[in-house]
């Protein structure tokens, strides 16, 4: 196990295309069978997305929202076995010229070097500051 603040490169790629409103660079990290998880959401949101198709049309309506768009993120921990990445950041953005942090706590669990089950301990009522 190691830890640092520094994250791995494929998914610093990813989180740097869906920035960018790049779905495909996004998607590039899931296998066909990945689970997609939002533990925190409130009442009547999405909790589970199930399989590559799923997660896809879901990320594409963000996407799509602008949801990625201008944000940066600091990395304040990382901590990597052979199969799971768990990370810790703050991401940061403008919405409607406020800003804003957004609390991420991220438990990627790995398959052949595709992300299987991706835990995304994030609460979206921050936006609404």
């Amino acid at each position: 196990m190691t830890s640092s603040n520094q994250l791995p490169e494929w998914f610093a790629t990813a989180l740097d295309a869906f920035g960018r409103g790049d779905l495909d660079g996004w998607m590039a990290i899931y296998a066909p069978d990945a689970v997609h998880e939002f533990p925190w959401v409130p009442e009547g949101r999405i909790t589970r997305l199930e399989g590559w198709d799923a997660i896809n049309a879901y990320m594409g309506r963000l996407v799509a929202a602008g949801a990625g768009g201008g944000g940066t993120f600091e990395v304040i921990s990382v901590t990597e076995t052979d199969d799971k990445l768990i990370v810790e950041m703050i991401g940061r953005r403008e919405r409607d010229g406020v800003p804003v942090e957004l609390g991420y706590v991220s438990v990627l669990t790995l398959r052949d070097g595709k992300v299987v089950r991706f835990r995304d301990y994030m609460n979206p009522l921050q936006l609404r500051r």
